[in-house]
């Protein structure tokens, strides 16, 4: 879900969270439908986000079938080399396992939260709000974010909530209207990069970055860094004020 950034995952998750709510209270019985759904919802946004990054006035047809400047096919056999990222990674797959670790937490809550039921509603009814259905629906906002606000501590507490590791194609080529990327992210970021870009280099570690805004990171291997550094720069940055760039490990 890295495509998604974290003010919009944030969005979503409440959304979904006063969704879920209601439908708890008011039909108990859509609850695994109401699951699925904001799973199949935030999978296609995630997709979209993915597929959509980069400028607008350049088509995926344009960028696919403009002339190739630059290929890569082991970009991936390059970053298993890369320890530093290796262990970006592992930090990240760490802190995706967080809601395993707290699942027993959340089913003593859920179970909490009928024989809570009784008790807020007759509170309630003793302030003039006689339907049941309120009880239920403030017990489960309760519940919910309860739930959210303890994996995001968690997170926190145990690095989950820092910089994502980059995305890393396994394999690319450069054309003169953008970057096509091949395999699973199946998406292409046209040139010129979005305002406010920064391209980095790093040749000792063998490979450029692209750091679109929002967390998004892209990061190309390649044993000719410096030539897609420029290539990038060249056809990629067309405004040099627009964005950065930056040099590390030269050599």
């Amino acid at each position: 879900m890295q495509a998604m950034d974290q003010r919009t995952m944030l969005i979503v998750g409440q959304v979904f969270i006063v969704i879920l709510a209601v439908i708890l209270a008011l039909a108990p019985n859509l609850y695994k439908f109401a699951i699925l759904l904001y799973f199949v919802g935030i999978i296609a946004i995630s997709m979209y986000k993915a597929r959509s990054t980069g400028s607008s006035g350049v088509s995926r047809e344009e960028v696919e079938k403009a002339r190739t400047l630059f290929r890569e096919e082991k970009a991936m056999e390059l970053a298993a080399e890369d320890e530093e990222y290796l262990r970006e990674v592992s930090k990240q797959v760490r802190a995706m396992f967080i809601p395993l670790l707290l699942f027993p937490v959340y089913i003593v809550i859920f179970q909490a939260v009928p024989a809570l039921e009784p008790r807020v509603a007759e509170a309630l009814q003793g302030l003039g709000i006689a339907d049941a259905r309120v009880a239920r629906l403030l017990l489960w906002l309760a519940a919910f974010e309860g739930m959210f606000a303890l994996n995001q501590v968690v997170r926190k507490l145990t690095g989950g909530a820092s910089k994502p590791a980059p995305m890393v194609p396994p394999a690319y080529r450069v054309t003169e209207k953008g970057i096509v990327i091949k395999g699973g992210l199946g998406r292409v970021i046209p040139f010129p990069l979005p305002s406010g870009a920064e391209v980095r280099l790093d040749e000792k570690r063998n490979y450029v970055e692209i750091e679109m805004g929002k967390g998004v990171r892209m990061r190309f291997y390649t044993r000719k860094a410096r030539r897609l550094y420029e290539l990038l720069l060249r056809h990629g940055v067309k405004e040099r004020g627009r964005g950065g760039t930056q040099e590390n490990g030269r050599g």
